[in-house]
């Protein structure tokens, strides 16, 4: 991204912290994995496979509308990207500046910033999944600065406590913080009578957290949607497989086989669940 499309520098292209909704994700596994290939000598395969699924994150990523504006202004328009990422070696951040909203003329503070974060993780965790590629992560609300040299701020190290310490599977939670925004967000939508169609990308954990429902961004009604839940329920399954005798890690692919079976349930797609009891495992 070019760095006049920063959303962290102000009108004047100084650099300031902004306050924004913050995203930390973890490859979960990697080290295991690249290892494992090393062994097996498919170091290669398991790069390029990898870097195939970093470079869909990164169109998911990327914000097409500012970069096509820059370049068709002949580098003039002032209009910045909604958000800044990086992407260093098995981890993601994405950090969006939060401003005002407006639905339907109604001002909701917070709505684009959450729905672009929303829209990007989900994007980018189905694509990473189903490669092979679980994550876990954490959004937050706090100070950020990005550019393609600095990172700061309490926004970043909220969520990487959060991803280290509170998500625990393979999944992308909502801090405290994250979850308070989400609630007046809510409200401002039922106070004007509208439908909050955020709502349907999360899910309420048992440990009582939200967390992204990411499998919604191929909810469509047609071949490749059943293609794609398939696909994940296979991905699912080999873990499930190849961690038998690992409590430790496999706890963490019994939560993704529930996550899985509890959107098929919702979904009306009962004959694509996962079946725990082939596995001679109970859920967690």
């Amino acid at each position: 991204m070019n760095d006049k499309l920063n959303p962290y520098l102000n009108t004047e292209g100084q650099v300031e912290l902004s306050n924004s909704i913050v995203a930390f994700l973890d490859v979960l596994g990697f080290k295991e994995l690249v290892r494992d290939a090393k062994k097996d000598g498919k170091s290669q395969q398991l790069f390029a496979k990898f870097q195939d699924a970093l470079k869909e994150a990164n169109f998911s990523l990327t914000d097409h509308f500012a970069d096509d504006l820059y370049n068709l202004s002949s580098n003039s328009s002032e209009i910045k990207a909604k958000h800044k990422f990086r992407v260093f070696t098995d981890c993601i951040l994405i950090g969006c500046p939060i401003g005002d909203s407006f639905h339907y003329g109604t001002l909701i503070k917070g709505l684009d910033a959450f729905w672009t974060v929303f829209r990007t993780l989900y994007l980018i965790q189905s694509q990473l999944v189903n490669r092979g590629f679980f994550v876990r992560g954490a959004i937050t609300v706090g100070e950020l600065y990005m550019d393609e040299r600095t990172i700061y701020g309490i926004g970043l190290i909220d969520a990487y406590e959060a991803e280290s310490k509170q998500a625990k599977y393979p999944r992308i939670i909502l801090t405290k913080s994250a979850e308070a925004m989400f609630v007046e967000i809510d409200k401002d939508f039922q106070l004007n009578k509208y439908n909050n169609y955020l709502k349907q990308y999360l899910y309420r954990d048992s440990d009582g957290l939200l967390f992204l429902n990411y499998l919604e961004s191929i909810n469509i009604s047609d071949a490749p949607f059943l293609n794609e839940l398939d696909m994940h329920k296979k991905v699912i399954e080999n873990k499930l497989q190849k961690y038998y005798d690992k409590p430790d890690i496999l706890e963490k692919y019994v939560w993704a086989a529930n996550y899985h079976n509890l959107f098929c349930n919702f979904d009306s797609n009962e004959e694509y669940r996962i079946d725990l009891v082939r596995y001679q495992m109970q859920s967690v």
